[in-house]
């Protein structure tokens, strides 16, 4: 089965992580057919205005240059179509303008974490990550770690009783099967929770995920945990799990789940050694 992934866009810097998370992409485009769209964004410098000399067109000539020897050189790119698109401004703003010129259906991004100044100038910190990630038009993929072999064997499905799950629940298993993944239901609470999420209704939405994924025979293992603090609870049972891929929701419509839930989004994207898919509902 292939997955409604048409389009790709992979922003690119040249750094190791965002080459390993265009290998991630490449993985992806050869199972579902879809094409990848590299940009790069770059800062032009400040010119007088009368000034006749074109930077821009030089920049970019070195830049397309650059990206023609990743595309030549990169073995894991064979078969796949690639196109290319080089623009100046700040990057955050860029990829979302340009995920919706081209109607990407998927943006698949590296992450430098939440620390380090010293990565600025690299393609982003964790905390523009997730500026991106909650703003973007389509689920988004971000990639910390280079040393994650890519493996989409088993999925991590975080969830609550919202009726926002649900919508997580369909392109998890969508992704399921086109890549032959087992998923693992993960619900979480806590005591200081229960007057929003019901314990009672959590069962009932494992319930019927389970159901969902029997009918559909895609297999799968639940665990109901009580956490302390939700990102921690669910990077440390992916790395119990050995998990490949954590899908998350990054909106809620309720106010106090939404800071409990927004908040551990914002923390597994800029925390999480494992890739993470994110699907922003409000868009």
């Amino acid at each position: 089965m292939k997955l409604p992934l048409k389009k790709l866009l992979v922003p690119i810097d040249f750094s190791a992580i965002s080459l390993h998370a265009l290998d991630y992409a490449a993985g992806i485009a050869k199972t579902t057919g879809a094409e990848i769209t590299l940009l790069h964004v770059y800062d032009a410098p400040e010119l007088p205005k009368n000034s006749a000399f074109n930077i821009s067109d030089l920049i970019e000539r070195g830049i397309n240059e650059k990206i023609n020897e990743v595309k030549a050189n990169d073995k894991n790119l064979y078969g796949v179509t690639l196109k290319t698109k080089v623009v100046s401004g700040k990057i955050h703003e860029r990829i979302e303008e340009v995920a919706k010129e081209i109607k990407a259906d998927m943006i698949v991004m590296g992450t430098h974490g939440s620390s380090g100044l010293r990565k600025i100038g690299k393609l982003l910190l964790g905390s523009n990550a997730y500026r991106v990630v909650n703003n973007t038009p389509c689920p988004i993929i971000t990639i910390k770690e280079t040393t994650k072999k890519i493996n989409f064997k088993n999925i991590i499905l975080p969830i609550d009783n919202s009726k926002e799950t649900m919508k997580k629940v369909g392109l998890a298993m969508e992704w399921a099967k086109a890549f032959g993944s087992k998923i693992h239901i993960l619900a979480l609470t806590a005591f200081f929770e229960e007057l929003v999420v019901q314990i009672k209704d959590l069962k009932e939405q494992v319930e019927e995920i389970e159901e969902l994924l029997e009918k559909n025979g895609i297999p799968y293992e639940s665990r109901m945990i009580r956490h302390q603090r939700i990102s921690e609870s669910v990077l440390s049972y992916a790395e119990k799990v050995n998990a490949d891929l954590i899908f998350i929701v990054t909106e809620q419509e309720n106010a106090i789940a939404d800071m409990i839930i927004h908040s551990a989004a914002r923390n597994i994207v800029t925390e999480s050694a494992i890739p993470v898919l994110s699907m922003n509902i409000g868009k």
